[in-house]
């Protein structure tokens, strides 16, 4: 049983590994995969189970209410505007997430970038870490890599505390404006 398990481990590691290196590629290239989500233009946002485009006349009163994000590995993005719905979603996807991989070594790692593209000062964060206060980096990230195996969640204040997003692995942002939270996280956790 035991050796099952650890070739399980290897064919998941060996995939998520691979998944990087084609998430590396496509961005490298200017092409993008379906978890990615760059560029200045905001995303569409399902919202009390109605999807609102930018275009949409109600997006920004819409966007106005929503308080919590949770963008799921499809790219699809749902608002929250109780802190409590949010969670229970991304408990959700962190425990699908949990079953799928088991319980492997932290050493996946989310990026934060101060820059837009990937740019300026890199903060790196190993997966079930989290920094109640960001320092010299409080409202000031700009751009993320959440390649690690269970998402990230970025938090408007510092503590965990205000309104958040959560950003599903393996999902490269190079710019949180396309997400309403560019500049905007003093606390983040990667789960």
């Amino acid at each position: 049983m035991g050796m099952l398990k650890k070739i399980a481990m290897g064919i998941t590691v060996s995939a998520f590994a691979l998944s990087l290196l084609v998430s590396s590629a496509l961005a490298q290239s200017g092409q993008s995969s379906k978890g990615n989500n760059d560029g200045n233009v905001l995303s569409p946002i399902i919202f009390e189970g109605v999807t609102y485009a930018p275009t949409d006349v109600k997006f920004k009163e819409v966007l106005d209410k929503v308080k919590h994000t949770v963008v799921e590995r499809d790219g699809k993005a749902y608002g929250y505007v109780d802190v409590a719905d949010a969670d229970k979603h991304v408990s959700k996807i962190v425990a699908e997430l949990s079953e799928e991989v088991g319980t492997l070594a932290g050493d996946y790692i989310s990026s934060f970038f101060l820059g837009v593209n990937y740019s300026g000062v890199r903060l790196s964060v190993e997966s079930g870490r989290g920094l109640a206060t960001l320092g010299v980096a409080n409202d000031d990230i700009s751009s993320v890599i959440s390649a690690n195996l269970r998402g990230t969640t970025l938090y408007e204040h510092s503590h965990f505390l205000g309104q958040s997003i959560y950003l599903p692995p393996n999902t490269n942002v190079s710019n949180l404006t396309s997400l309403n939270f560019n500049d905007r996280a003093s606390s983040l956790r990667v789960h």
